[in-house]
C-alpha cells in the first residue's frame, strides 16, 4: 500500500472502531456504579463468575468459528455468502447445544437458580457475537460500529429499569443482556441483507478449512480463559465471593487504557493483513508499535496518579481496597496491549498454532504462579500472577513472530518510559509521597516523549483546521 493510502486506511478503520467501542466502553464503564452500589460483594462477585463461565463455554459451543468468519471473510477473493451459510449452521448446532446445557447447569448451586437465563444468555451472546465478526469481516465497520452503540446503550438502559425500578438483581442483569443480544442479532440480519444470500448449501471444503483454523485457536481461548479468569476462580475457592467481588471491579480500572488500544488494535488487524507482503512492512510496522508503546505507558502512568480519587468516587465504599490489586493489572493489560499488537501478524498469515502456543505459554505461567501466591499474598497474588503471564506471552510474540516481521525494539526512550512505569506503580503503595512521585513520573514521561506528543497535537489541530 501507498504511505498515504495506508494511514488513511488504519485511521478509517480506527474511527470506525472508535465509533461503536469506545461508546460502548464508556458506557460499561459507567455502570459499575450502578452494579457496585445495587448488588451486594457477594451478588457482583456472582454475576462475574457467570460472564468467567460464558467466556469459555461460547468458544466449545460455537468451535470458535466466529474468528474464522472474521479472518476469511477478509480475503479478497472470500466468497461470502458460503460463509453465511456457515454462520446459519453454527447458530442451528449452538440453539441446540444451549437447549441440553439447561439440565446441566442445574448442577451447580451458583448457576442452577439461573439456568434457563444463564443458557439464553450463552445462546444470544454466541449469535450476536458470530454475527458482529461477520459484519467486521465483510468491512461494514460503520454498521458494525452502530449496533454495538446501540446495544451497550440497551444494557445500561434495561440494567438501570430492572437493577433500580423493579429490584431484579442478578436476574435483571442478564435479562438485559439477553434482550440487548436478541435486538443485535435483528439488527446484523438487517444491515448485512442476510436472508437474501441465505441458500442453505453448506461448502464443505470451505468448512473444513475453516474448522481447520478455527479448532486450534479453541485451546487458544482456553488458554486465554485462564489467563483472565482462572484467578478470579481461585480468589473465589481459596478465599470468597466476596474477595471476588472486590477483585473483579480492580479488572474494570484497566479497561480505561484497553478501550483506547483494543480499538486500535482491531483497526490494525486489517492493516496487518494488507501490509503482509509490503517491501517496508519491517520500518513501518516499528514506527506503529514505538507509537502505540508510548500511548500506551503514557496514559497508565496517568492513571496510577488518579487511581485512589478515582476509586472514591467510582465505586462503593465496600469495593474501595479494590485501588490495592490495580497497579499489576495494569502493567500486565498495557504489556498484553503490545502482545495482542504482534498477534495480528498470526492473524494475517492465519497461523493458529502461533496463537495456541503463546497463550498455552502464558496459561502454565498463570496456573503455577496463582497456585503459589494466592494462598500466600492472597488478592494480590492473583494480580501479580496475572501480570507476570502476560508479560511471558508478550515475549513469547517477540521471539516468534520474528518469522513474520522483524520489529526494532531497542529505543532508549521506550526503555525510560517502562522504567518510570514501575517506578510509578511502586509509589502507588507508599503512604507518604506517593502523589509527588506519581506526577512527577507523569511529568517525566512527557518530557521523554515530548516530540511524539507534540507532532500529535499538531496532527490533531491540523485535521480539525483541514475540516474547516
Amino acid at each position: 500500500m501507498k504511505k498515504e493510502s495506508r494511514k488513511k486506511y488504519l485511521l478509517k478503520n480506527t474511527i470506525f472502531f472508535s465509533i461503536g467501542n469506545f461508546g460502548s466502553k464508556i458506557i460499561n464503564f459507567f455502570l459499575v456504579p450502578l452494579y457496585t452500589n445495587i448488588l451486594s460483594v457477594a451478588e457482583y462477585g456472582t454475576v462475574d463468575l457467570m460472564t468467567i463461565l460464558t467466556t469459555v463455554l461460547v468458544p466449545i459451543i460455537t468451535l470458535n468459528l466466529s474468528e474464522a468468519v472474521l479472518r476469511f471473510s477478509l480475503d479478497k477473493d472470500a466468497d461470502r455468502e458460503k460463509i453465511l451459510n456457515i454462520v446459519t449452521l453454527v447458530s442451528m448446532i449452538t440453539a441446540l447445544i444451549s437447549i441440553v446445557m439447561i439440565p446441566v447447569l442445574k448442577i451447580f448451586e451458583i448457576t442452577s437458580p439461573y439456568s434457563l437465563l444463564l443458557a439464553m444468555y450463552i445462546l444470544t451472546f454466541s449469535i450476536s457475537s458470530i454475527l458482529l465478526c461477520y459484519m467486521r469481516g465483510i468491512e461494514k465497520l460503520l454498521d458494525y460500529s452502530v449496533i454495538s452503540i446501540i446495544q451497550t446503550i440497551l444494557i445500561a438502559t434495561l440494567n438501570i429499569i430492572f437493577l433500580t425500578k423493579f429490584k431484579m438483581g442478578i436476574r435483571g442483569y442478564i435479562v438485559a443482556y439477553i434482550v440487548s443480544y436478541i435486538t443485535t442479532i435483528i439488527l446484523c440480519f438487517i444491515r448485512s441483507n442476510m436472508i437474501k444470500h441465505l441458500s442453505f448449501k453448506l461448502d464443505k471444503k470451505l468448512l473444513k478449512e475453516m474448522l481447520k483454523y478455527s479448532v486450534l485457536l479453541i485451546p487458544n481461548s482456553l488458554m486465554w480463559w485462564i489467563m483472565n479468569s482462572m484467578d478470579r476462580v481461585m480468589v473465589t475457592s481459596i478465599i470468597n465471593v466476596e474477595a471476588n467481588g472486590i477483585y473483579a471491579v480492580s479488572y474494570k480500572i484497566p479497561s480505561i487504557l484497553t478501550t483506547f488500544t483494543n480499538i486500535f488494535n482491531q483497526a490494525w488487524m486489517y492493516s496487518a493483513v494488507k501490509e503482509k507482503n509490503s517491501k517496508d512492512k519491517d520500518e513501518y510496522t516499528t514506527k506503529i508499535f514505538k507509537a502505540l508503546s508510548i500511548f500506551v505507558t503514557t496514559v497508565l502512568i496517568l492513571i496510577l496518579v488518579i487511581l485512589k480519587p478515582l476509586l472514591k468516587i467510582y465505586v462503593g465504599n465496600k469495593f474501595y481496597d479494590a485501588w490495592k490489586y490495580v497497579p499489576p493489572l495494569l502493567i500486565g493489560s498495557a504489556i498484553l496491549t503490545l502482545g495482542s499488537f504482534l498477534a495480528n501478524e498470526y492473524t494475517a498469515h492465519k497461523d493458529s498454532k502461533g496463537f495456541l502456543f503463546s497463550s498455552l505459554t502464558g496459561a502454565v505461567i498463570n496456573l503455577i504462579l496463582n497456585v503459589i501466591l494466592i494462598p500466600r499474598i492472597g488478592v494480590l497474588g492473583a494480580a501479580v500472577a496475572t501480570c507476570i503471564s502476560y508479560m511471558v506471552v508478550f515475549l513469547y510474540r517477540v521471539n516468534d513472530t520474528r518469522k513474520y516481521i522483524k520489529i526494532n525494539y531497542k529505543d532508549v526512550k521506550l526503555i525510560l518510559s517502562w522504567a518510570l512505569v514501575f517506578i510509578c506503580s511502586v509509589s502507588v503503595y507508599l503512604n507518604k509521597y506517593s502523589i509527588i512521585i506519581e506526577v512527577a513520573s507523569f511529568i517525566a514521561i512527557l518530557i521523554v516523549n515530548r516530540n511524539f506528543w507534540s507532532n500529535f497535537i499538531k496532527g490533531i489541530f491540523q485535521k480539525i483546521k483541514n475540516r474547516k
